[in-house]
């Protein structure tokens, strides 16, 4: 694999992502930009990941570079978010 992906995961980094999703700022945030709240799917997939595979750097490689793509096919812009609903 690459070395332009990184090989380690924090597991407590993946939690505040995963809490500070779940929280009351974290939705409001969702709801005001999107119209909808969170489920928060991807953060605790994210932290299932980091706890299960974590240590395993040839791993970790791989599901930051299928999140890049996802994120590079499936993400609008910045201007997609302020659109009149």
């Amino acid at each position: 694999m690459s070395s332009q992906y990184p090989t380690t995961m924090s597991c407590m980094d993946a939690f505040d992502q995963l809490t500070g999703c779940y929280s009351v700022g974290g939705q409001f945030r969702t709801y005001y930009r999107y119209g909808e709240f969170n489920a928060c799917q991807k953060q605790l997939a994210k932290l299932k990941f980091c706890m299960f595979h974590g240590k395993d750097p040839i791993a970790v490689q791989q599901w930051h570079k299928e999140q890049i793509e996802f994120n590079q096919t499936h993400r609008g812009s910045a201007d997609d978010i302020w659109q009149e609903r």
